[in-house]
């Protein structure tokens, strides 16, 4: 094949290289996944440690795990589960929301509205800011006014892409329209947000009853699976731990257990917990790597070839950086861009399209479209982060996008 000579773009005043004709598209053997875990050899010895000792599944890690959790967090209960579906689980049954209605986001993973499900709620779908993807506070405000007053609500924010919910709102809303708050925290662990001059973390439960977090591999932090429940209330701890347990009870200083409800095994094991701790020290570390990364980002990507095709979500300086979205202006143009880089190597990713538009959703809940979502999902697309991608590789994102971009 005749070898292709590199052509320079130029965005403003700065040349862009790129490898290939814009009108060439080449497969290559090189990936570069949207996330991936960052693990060194201090998490590999610490697991290495767990695998020589007494305890595989219950024992002092996860007790450890706990209390760092809840300083970091400063937190009351911090609860470690086995993946953050369970943690879920766990938050929904122990706030009893058989039969509730419960305000949360079609802009989510599944999990977010599968365990309401499971628990036997009422979803009710709110519409979100189509920039952020982050559940609009008004619309929230309307869904509780046509709400029963006499029928039990809750709330489910969602942060997404590492940005925290407008939490100090929703708890006002919450305190008017007699509804408990469950945080969503997953994508925003290591983040914080601003409230009245003070800074306060995501899942620190400051405004909420309950936070949930998931340490899967690509998240801020990870146990390979994994996931907490926080909280402030000694009785909703009490419970999520029955619930965690089997639901059973031991009587103190003997062997007896009493089966207090049904209950489920979601327990963590001592080498998920020694992984997670390991990972913990570092957790400001990668964060700073991602905000970094998305600094760079939004510096090349305000200039030409990109400025003319996407938009970016405008820089947040509490966000944990989980995701990297940019808005193309719609699916079409969105959908080539994956395929493109996708045959370029590089790994995209579309989070979320909105739940409601799943079969089983439909059926659950009827046809609906909610405008802020539509608008978000048409064009949203997830470029490559995590805290060891290399100034090369994002150099390399880029100079494909920039290819494809002269193509749209």
């Amino acid at each position: 094949m005749q070898k292709i000579k590199p052509r320079l773009l130029f965005a403003n005043d700065a040349p862009i290289v790129t490898k290939y004709h814009p009108f060439l598209f080449l497969m290559t053997s090189k990936h570069i996944s949207y996330s991936r875990q960052s693990i060194d050899a201090s998490d590999i010895q610490a697991v290495t440690e767990v695998l020589k000792s007494d305890f595989l599944s219950q024992g002092p890690k996860i007790r450890a795990f706990e209390a760092v959790l809840r300083d970091y967090l400063n937190v009351k209960h911090a609860i470690v589960c086995s993946n953050g579906t369970s943690a879920l689980h766990l938050s929904y049954l122990a706030s009893e929301l058989e039969g509730a209605t419960v305000f949360t986001t079609p802009i989510t993973f599944a999990a977010t509205s599968n365990m309401l499900h499971a628990v036997g709620a009422k979803i009710c779908f709110v519409d979100v800011d189509p920039v952020t993807g982050i559940m609009d506070t008004d619309a929230l405000k309307e869904a509780l006014e046509l709400a029963p007053s006499s029928s039990k609500k809750a709330i489910v924010p969602v942060s997404l892409q590492g940005i925290a919910a407008n939490l100090p709102v929703i708890h006002e809303l919450a305190k008017k329209y007699r509804a408990m708050v469950i945080e969503d925290a997953a994508h925003s662990f290591g983040g914080t947000y601003i409230f009245g001059g003070e800074t306060y973390k995501s899942a620190s439960c400051a405004h909420t009853d309950m936070a949930t977090l998931s340490f899967h591999p690509l998240k801020t932090i990870t146990c390979g699976e994994g996931g907490a429940v926080l909280t402030n209330d000694d009785k909703l701890a009490e419970h999520v731990r029955l619930f965690l347990n089997h639901g059973l009870q031991s009587q103190p200083n003997t062997y007896v257990r009493e089966q207090k409800i049904w209950g489920y095994n979601y327990r963590m094991s001592e080498l998920q917990a020694a992984l997670g701790l390991s990972q913990l020290r570092r957790i400001d570390t990668f964060v700073e790597k991602r905000r970094t990364i998305a600094r760079y980002y939004l510096e090349c990507l305000s200039k030409e070839p990109y400025a003319s095709h996407l938009t970016c979500v405008p820089y947040h300086e509490g966000s944990s950086y989980h995701l990297f979205v940019v808005h193309f202006k719609d699916r079409q143009k969105r959908d080539f861009v994956y395929q493109k880089l996708k045959e370029n190597g590089v790994e995209t990713g579309v989070h979320y399209l909105p739940l409601y538009h799943y079969d089983l959703y439909r059926d659950l809940l009827g046809n609906m479209s909610l405008p802020g979502a539509e608008a978000y999902a048409n064009g949203c697309l997830s470029l490559p982060i995590y805290p060891h991608l290399s100034r090369e590789d994002q150099e390399y994102v880029l100079d494909k996008l920039a290819v494809v971009c002269q193509n749209l």
